[in-house]
């Protein structure tokens, strides 16, 4: 109802018209008590008060011109009480509704801050390790392989050749644990990966998180990645939002025409027209950059968002 406390005049209006008209006035308290107990759910404080106020109002009126007994007055009055009392109820209730909502979101972004506190200090940790691998153990490792080509050049020896090997295989596998420690960001499906446990971590989401054979091992590109990150990252954050349940599925598969299928199911409790707001039309412009298309579906029980993608393929890869 657009207007509640409108509609509520508007039925007691009725009401009062009907008693006047009509010789019988003992319907009018079923009426009123129904009316005053669906009030006390629907109404702000404020137009709750008022109404009410008008109802006995009314009740008081119709008792001074005798349509109702003093007993049905009385009677009256006791639902009025009772039903201030649930109004009182049902208020402090979403009251602390919205609070626990509140605690709740501070509770995830503090959680968030920490998490991504903590992967800023790996990083840093993981940085200091890397420089100081290439600073101390690089330019030694480098240093004993120029030694042992100068002993080499004076003594050729079978037994050099193999030490020189041995510090060209240990240079490498330095600079490659330099290079791994350097790379702290996930990139591709793994990247989506994290995205689900993180959310898991700061959420009150279940995900069952479904991954087709083949599909980690796709090529993805970078923008693929990110926008895929992002779209998922809105889906779960609108679940986690609008669906009660708080179960989520996520399934990613390949198909036929090597695109990249995901889709995101979640149960939904409104019944309400289906329109598009800025998040879906977000996601539906982002996908259309990479050649890729949205479908937002509902049936009886389910909130469905699939999207596709055409792969980047392995020779697009080497251009």
């Amino acid at each position: 109802m657009k207007f509640p406390v409108a509609n509520y005049l508007f039925i007691i209006a009725l009401i009062t018209l009907t008693v006047f008209i009509s010789e019988d006035s003992t319907f009018i308290l079923p009426f009123l008590a129904f009316i005053s107990i669906d009030s006390s759910f629907r109404l702000k404080e404020r137009g709750f008060i008022f109404f009410i106020t008008i109802v006995f109002t009314l009740c008081f009126i119709l008792t001074l011109l005798k349509m109702i007994s003093l007993y049905s007055f009385l009677l009256m009055i006791s639902i009025i009480v009772c039903c201030d009392f649930l109004h009182r109820y049902l208020s402090e209730v979403e009251l602390k509704n919205t609070l626990y909502e509140q605690l709740l979101s501070q509770f995830r972004k503090i959680k968030r801050d920490s998490v991504e506190q903590e992967e800023l200090v790996r990083a840093e940790e993981r940085t200091k390790i890397a420089r100081d691998m290439h600073d101390s153990v690089g330019h030694k490792l480098t240093s004993l392989l120029m030694q042992l080509e100068m002993l080499s050049i004076q003594n050729n020896s079978e037994s050099l050749s193999e030490l020189k090997q041995l510090a060209r295989e240990s240079l490498e596998e330095t600079r490659f644990a330099v290079r791994q420690l350097k790379s702290t960001e996930a990139t591709g499906i793994q990247s989506v990966i994290q995205l689900i446990r993180k959310l898991e971590m700061e959420s009150h989401l279940h995900i069952r998180f479904t991954i087709e054979k083949g599909v980690l091992s796709i090529p993805i590109s970078n923008e693929q990645s990110i926008v895929l990150y992002r779209v998922l990252q809105e889906c779960l954050t609108n679940a986690m939002k609008h669906s009660h349940s708080k179960e989520v599925e996520v399934t990613l598969t390949v198909d036929s025409l090597q695109q990249l299928l995901f889709e995101v199911k979640n149960k939904h409790v409104s019944n309400l027209p289906l329109i598009k707001g800025f998040g879906l039309t977000n996601m539906e412009g982002r996908l259309q950059e990479i050649n890729g298309q949205l479908r937002v579906l509902r049936d009886e029980k389910n909130f469905i968002v699939r999207g596709t993608f055409p792969l980047k393929t392995f020779g697009e890869g080497l251009k």
